[in-house]
């Protein structure tokens, strides 16, 4: 038998049961009694197991949908160092404190340590250094803009539509600062969750600034892109109804729902049924404000009360202008008077700019309850093509025996019931699923290494008992992040050298045992925010970077000038058609479709950004400019300050040999003056080290 199709079949009984019995025996060249013999039954079956819309085995319950286990161990260390000892090997030493705050520093804030910082957590020999470290780390507003964009790959932000019609979406921005500010407070995310699906429909608060967090959450079901100039408008609905179901249940679930939009999942529990029960849900909430010839999404007013009064006044001088225009144009008599046609024409012309202005109020993009309605099943996903069989919105058969959604009322989309199943603490995958996403973004590894897909398919976790362990406590603390942070950054997994280890290369080579810490590339936005924060380049205000990101008529394939704005890169413009060269060039993601997470390549682009990019220029010049004042004017205390802010360690013994020697070759004399130039290129070659580029 051909080896590929060995290990195709290993699993047969579960893959032969994705096809009907009878279907099966009645394709050409099958017999029962050559079963094993015939070519054609090989192709049949492999064409079985890769394509086949059938239903998964409902014998074979998902892992990731069993009941959380007990920790038996108590702690991240205990589970890891049982499995050392089960391969005779030590894992590695745990790294210097240069080398530790630098990591801790990027992962929580995407910004390098001052030198300063440096130094004065080096000099803590406090046994509560470390944690006093992580404390203020957490503690400032750094943290939520770098674990704020962590959330955005997931939940596929940009600030523009992309797709056919590119209009600029000018108040994205709203929901990425509620992600950010979400972030910030270690707001609980059971908390978060619920309010990104039914933040309009939770209990009123009194506190209006609550309410606008809620309604600005819901910004993630309206950012995906759509199909604005779509003249089949049913069509449209049901395309944006189907990007919402893949993004919910891939970000909150670690499974893909979407697929069974035309068949049951191949190999996961989700049936047909499952999709239009939710996709009931959303059909039910209203996305778009209308579906003209091109369509327009919804946007709310944030609550406040000079908002509502602003609101009134506007609509009072609306009112006023369409009651003197509907009086000129009613005017009765046997002619008209001289110029009231020209004074119809002029109010006409007043009402129509008083509405594109609009009243000047803070809006932002959400959605809001549409007319409940059930969803037929629709052959292969087609609107055009309903079947008889309606499916009751909400009424989800995953879980339904240990936790079944809440029925979902007459009058209602079905959102607060979603939330409300999702955001429960007996959910055995949302709480998983959360707890290997903040494991992933540290380690760049996940305990299961498919951090969106917890199906069978998915990869499964290196360390069951430990994902539980850890996802348990995470659901103890309130849904605390900074708590979770807390207990893997304090491990020793965590602290561990880079270097590798032969015997363990062998043994172990993709470290699925965590005996070392993986090294990992700078990505594109803590690369950025790096260089210009070294050089004293990069203004932590937000800012306005968006420029002309303005109107929503406005269609976007360029923003010149947007992109050299010296604030944090979550800050700058996200625009679907064209993504910022420095990104592309460091794996920025294609914000048309949900994360789970970023490719990490090294290409010969990167070097020559380096090399040649204007931005690094800027910074090299910047940096040895205000090098005088920041680490004083002497050869070495200028030299320590550049590694250290480069490197967050102090330049070897080698290392200043070599400049010694670079500078000989310069032709300074010793104890001579150093030009900026001298300067400029040796700083150069620090920035453009492999060891700027690692976080080790």
């Amino acid at each position: 038998m051909p080896r590929f199709l060995h290990s195709a079949t290993k699993d047969m009984s579960f893959h032969l049961a994705c096809l009907p019995s009878k279907t099966f025996r009645h394709r050409q060249g099958f017999t029962w009694r050559g079963f094993g013999e015939s070519l054609g039954t090989w192709c049949l079956m492999v064409a079985c197991m890769l394509g086949y819309p059938g239903q998964a085995d409902e014998s074979s319950e998902l892992w990731s949908l069993k009941p959380l286990q007990e920790d038996l161990l108590g702690g991240i260390d205990p589970w890891l160092n049982r499995g050392f000892q089960q391969m005779g090997l030590p894992p590695n030493p745990l790294a210097d404190r240069y080398t530790w705050i630098r990591r801790a520093t990027f992962d929580l804030t995407g910004l390098p340590p001052s030198p300063e910082e440096i130094i004065d957590f080096v000099e803590d020999a406090s046994d509560h250094a470390y944690a006093r470290l992580i404390d203020r780390l957490l503690a400032s507003p750094r943290y939520g803009e770098r674990w704020g964009r962590h959330w955005l790959d997931l939940v596929r932000y940009a600030d523009t539509n992309g797709a056919d019609e590119n209009m600029a979406f000018p108040n994205a921005w709203r929901y990425r600062d509620y992600v950010i500010e979400s972030f910030n407070r270690d707001k609980p995310y059971d908390v978060f969750l619920k309010e990104q699906i039914a933040g309009d429909l939770l209990p009123k608060s009194n506190d209006v600034a609550t309410q606008a967090d809620r309604l600005t959450a819901l910004g993630m079901l309206a950012i995906g892109p759509k199909m604005l100039a779509e003249q089949d408008k049913e069509k449209l609905l049901f395309d944006v109804v189907d990007e919402q179901i893949d993004v919910v249940t891939r970000t909150f679930m670690g499974l893909s729902v979407a697929c069974a939009r035309c068949h049951d999942h191949k190999f996961d529990p989700i049936t047909q049924e499952d999709y239009y029960a939710l996709a009931g849900i959303f059909k039910s909430t209203q996305t778009m404000a209308h579906t003209d010839h091109v369509s327009r999404w919804v946007e709310r007013v944030l609550p406040a009360p000079s908002n509502q009064q602003r609101q009134a006044a506007f609509d009072k001088e609306v009112a006023m202008l369409e009651k003197q225009l509907s009086e000129a144009q009613n005017e009765k008599g046997d002619s008209t008077e001289e110029g009231s046609q020209e004074a119809s024409e002029a109010v006409q012309k007043a009402l129509d700019a008083l509405k594109q202005e609009g009243p000047g109020l803070p809006q932002v993009m959400s959605v809001r309850e549409g007319k409940p309605e059930n969803i037929p099943i629709l052959h292969r996903g087609n609107h055009l093509l309903p079947g008889d069989e309606t499916v009751q919105r909400g009424r989800i058969s995953l879980l339904e025996k240990q936790l079944p959604v809440p029925e979902v009322a007459k009058n209602q989309s079905g959102r607060l019931e979603l939330a409300s199943w999702l955001a429960d603490s007996r959910h055995p995958l949302v709480a998983r699923v959360m707890v290997n996403r903040v494991w992933t973004w540290h380690f760049g590894k996940g305990l299961v290494d498919t951090p969106s897909d917890f199906g069978q398919h998915g990869g499964k976790p290196s360390h069951p008992m430990l994902l539980d362990g850890l996802a348990r406590r995470f659901i103890q603390s309130g849904f605390s992040l900074k708590s979770l942070h807390r207990e893997i950054m304090m491990s020793q997994a965590y602290r561990r050298t880079s270097r590798t280890h032969d015997e363990w290369q062998v043994r172990d080579p993709e470290n699925r045992m965590l005996w070392r810490r993986q090294p990992l590339r700078l990505e594109a936005e803590p690369l950025r925010d790096a260089i210009l924060h070294a050089s004293g380049l990069l203004n932590l205000s937000r800012g306005d970077a968006l420029g002309a990101l303005k109107k929503n008529d406005q269609y976007f394939s360029e923003l010149p000038g947007a992109f050299d704005a010296p604030y944090r890169a979550v800050y700058l413009p996200i625009l679907r058609s064209r993504v910022y060269e420095l990104f592309a060039t460091f794996d920025f993601p294609d914000a048309s479709a949900h994360l789970e997470s970023r490719s990490r390549t090294l290409m010969p682009q990167q070097a020559l950004f380096f090399m040649n990019d204007p931005l690094v220029s800027r910074a090299v010049s910047a940096m040895v400019d205000r090098s005088c004042h920041s680490g004083g004017c002497c050869v070495d205390d200028r030299l320590n300050h550049f590694y250290l802010s480069l490197l967050a360690r102090l330049p070897t013994a080698e290392e200043s040999a070599l400049f010694d020697e670079y500078l000989r070759e310069c032709q300074v004399a010793e104890n001579g003056e150093i030009s900026d130039t001298v300067w400029q290129q040796w700083v150069h070659l620090i920035m453009a080290s492999n060891e700027f580029l690692i976080l080790h």
